[in-house]
């Protein structure tokens, strides 16, 4: 920044009173308080963690407290660590706060979105091959080439219209509309769907929607191929496959790259993994395969991207030990004390997420609020995230006792699975066991 205050020439008169720049102060951060839960976590020597609680529990402390724990041991550098968010205003706002724990800098951000560390590896990989940077395809661009073939399609300028007769004409002119296809076209790509499967899919399920967007999807592929055929143009990726693109890079990564060091680090840090999408979780699948640590924090009732493809499904999934699509083998633990909530909010948010369908993990939802904590009927939580309910009835249903017969005991049990998924409220049924310790077992 130029200043012109104070300062004088052979030709001033009078010298005027200087401005003196000085440094700001430091900043000073306060370490929370652990509570025992959230101790685990940072204790754990699994390789593969999955840390589910409801709001206000800290799973985002807890996060920064882990990297910061691993790095102030010297078992970890901030080079070695990635912190994943899922949005840019969200690992803003983390890599602020960390940086200001860590007081020190960094070689490269520790916190990024998965579409930025996507872009960053399919850029290191065309450089070592030698081939011109790609670039990412903005949104507003996408919205112009999709204007101009919808437009042609409107004048049945080349091919038949696709959209006659399912679709009223001027409806493809509208903004909302580009918006509704550039989602769809998205998801498929996020999917590693093409446009024949996407006709495929609407073949078999008669949705002939489907199908004319499966004609828009090619004729885009095919603009956008054509913008990047000059030799001095990258490769050009949509926000939605360039994740998937760098989770295909890093699997042919020593096969075209035999001499090149492949990215990787030994700590992967989730934070709302509830807002991973499959791309997201294929490239995790890659860098917990080449031996990167993973700890995953959710809170499967607050996904709130789920219009961008994001699954809180995936959180179910992360203790599976398999092959599929986002078994990985976690070992769970579960945050059982809200910090950020009074009783009263505790019980409103209690009851808004007894609404919401499980996708198999809930031992979350009996969290209390700090205030309630030390009470004789508080919820305690094992090592692995199992509930019992020390003071109250056998009952896992937090509304309190409930009297079963043993011979009810299978009944009950063998329908908690299929009402858990089906809109019922968890504190509309119980299911009865034999001691405090194996309520909730299965959860």
């Amino acid at each position: 920044m130029w200043c012109d205050r104070g300062v004088s020439t052979p030709g001033t008169a009078d010298r005027r009173r200087g401005v003196r720049l000085t440094r700001p102060a430091t900043r000073q951060v306060r370490r929370p308080n652990l509570d025992p839960d959230q101790r685990a976590v940072l204790e754990s020597g699994d390789a593969r963690l999955l840390v589910v609680g409801a709001p206000g529990t800290g799973k985002t402390t807890v996060a920064l407290e882990l990297v910061l724990d691993r790095c102030d041991r010297g078992a970890l550098t901030p080079e070695d660590v990635l912190v994943l968010a899922p949005t840019r205003r969200g690992a803003a706002e983390l890599r602020d706060r960390l940086s200001s724990m860590l007081a020190r800098t960094t070689g490269q951000p520790v916190v990024r979105t998965s579409a930025s560390i996507a872009f960053s590896i399919l850029r290191s990989r065309a450089l070592l091959l030698g081939e011109p940077v790609p670039s990412l395809i903005s949104g507003p661009e996408q919205d112009v080439v999709l204007r101009e073939l919808l437009q042609g399609h409107l004048a049945d300028d080349g091919p038949p219209n696709p959209w006659d007769r399912l679709v009223p004409p001027e409806s493809l002119a509208l903004p909302a509309f580009r918006g509704e296809l550039r989602d769809l076209l998205m998801r498929a790509a996020e999917r590693g769907l093409g446009p024949a499967d996407l006709a495929e899919l609407g073949q078999r399920f008669g949705r002939d929607e489907w199908r004319a967007a499966a004609v828009a999807y090619q004729e885009y592929l095919d603009v956008t191929a054509l913008r990047q055929s000059t030799p001095d143009a990258g490769a050009r990726f949509d926000p939605a496959v360039v994740v998937d693109e760098a989770a295909q890079a890093l699997a042919t990564w020593g096969a075209e790259l035999p001499e090149a060091t492949r990215p990787a680090w030994r700590l992967v840090v989730v934070d709302d993994y509830q807002e991973a999408t499959a791309a997201t979780v294929r490239l995790l699948h890659e860098l917990a395969g080449a031996g990167a640590g993973l700890v995953l924090l959710a809170d499967p009732d607050a996904a709130v991207q789920t219009f961008r493809g994001a699954s809180p499904a995936f959180v179910g999934r992360a203790e599976v030990t398999g092959r599929g699509l986002g078994e990985l083998g976690a070992k769970r633990l579960v945050l059982m004390r809200a910090w950020r909530q009074s009783p009263q909010l505790r019980a409103v948010t209690a009851t808004v997420t007894d609404a919401i369908p499980s996708v198999g993990v809930v031992a979350h939802r009996l969290a209390r609020s700090a205030e309630q904590a030390g009470s004789a009927a508080e919820l305690a939580v094992d090592g692995v995230g199992r509930s019992t309910v020390v003071g109250r009835s056998t009952c896992c249903s937090p509304a309190g006792p409930r009297n079963r017969s043993p011979s009810s005991r299978t009944s009950c049990a063998g329908r908690t699975s299929a009402r858990s998924g089906r809109g019922v409220r968890w504190r509309s049924w119980c299911a009865p066991v034999r001691s405090s310790r194996s309520c909730g077992a299965d959860w």
